[in-house]
């Protein structure tokens, strides 16, 4: 079997044993079977090895509920991982689909998306962090409308509202910064970096507590959203932040949801975005700043 249908299996395995929270060998192995993987037990615990080894993801078993789940604790970026499947299926799902014909463009629907640039710029930049390489590139600042030329060790890439942006310490500098990756130009890979990655994880990890790029050394806060019956089923299927939590209100026809979080510029953004679905409780001082946005945001209407 090639490499591609071994990974694509063991996908399918993280994926189901996700959704079925606590699945027997048995299930994996007949869910296998409908998706054309015919496997036996004992190869579905290699599978298990392989899936720990290639992906960081432990897979427990529990006796009381005879089934196999995911240990979040002592799994590697979970998230990220049903974020890469699902591009994987997405893509599966077209290829197949433009193998006989471009129909599958007659009943799919996309974002507008032909502005966005720079896309080609994902391989040469992922190559360059793997390798250890610096890059080089003219990046282009849409605000101030100036290019500057920039050399930096790439760290990591990220993806936020549908953009891909890639996250790296300048040349003479110790601070990461944040570029788009549709905004670079004449992009080149360099020489061996000499720099020290993991001394940047604590900076890194700072992305852990903020929606979107625009993080700070404030420490995250506990924030209470009073959310509308209706609307919380949306934030439930897809939670703002990992650290989100619903809980019960007293108020009939409300939830309540929780996030540990620095409140920032987009985090701010994405509870406009909800409008009269929520109101910001606590803590006092950031619902007076929402109250102050919103009351803005009105005289410019007066």
């Amino acid at each position: 079997m090639s490499t591609y249908k071994v990974t694509r299996r063991l996908q399918f395995i993280i994926q189901f044993i996700n959704d079925m929270q606590y699945a027997s060998k048995k299930s994996i192995v007949d869910y296998l079977e409908e998706k054309d993987f015919s496997i036996s037990e004992r190869t579905l615990e290699r599978d298990f090895e392989n899936i720990k080894a290639d992906f960081g993801i432990e897979l427990s078993y529990d006796r009381a509920k005879n089934g196999y789940y995911i240990d979040e604790e002592k799994s590697l970026k979970v998230s990220s991982f049903f974020k890469f499947f699902e591009l994987a299926t997405l893509a599966d799902t077209f290829r197949d689909g433009l193998k006989n014909s471009n129909e599958i463009f007659d009943f799919v629907s996309f974002d507008d998306s032909k502005s966005f640039k720079g896309i080609n710029n994902l391989e040469p930049i992922i190559i360059a962090i793997k390798q250890g390489r610096d890059l080089s590139f003219t990046h282009c600042n849409y605000y101030k409308k100036t290019l500057n030329d920039y050399s930096i060790t790439p760290l990591i890439i990220k993806e936020y509202l549908n953009r891909w942006y890639v996250i790296g310490v300048p040349n003479g500098t110790s601070e990461i910064r944040t570029f788009g990756i549709d905004r670079l130009s004449n992009i080149k890979m360099n020489k061996l970096s000499k720099l020290k990655k993991s001394k940047y994880k604590p900076q890194l990890k700072k992305f852990d507590n903020i929606i979107g790029l625009s993080f700070s050394d404030e420490a995250p806060q506990k924030i209470i959203l009073k959310v509308t019956d209706g609307h919380l089923k949306y934030l439930e299927s897809l939670p703002l932040h990992h650290s989100q939590q619903i809980l019960k209100s007293d108020d009939n026809g409300f939830g309540l949801v929780c996030y540990n979080i620095i409140p920032n510029y987009e985090f701010t953004t994405q509870l406009l975005k909800m409008s009269m679905e929520i109101e910001v409780l606590e803590p006092k001082e950031y619902r007076n700043h929402f109250k102050e946005v919103i009351n803005n945001i009105n005289n410019k209407y007066n």
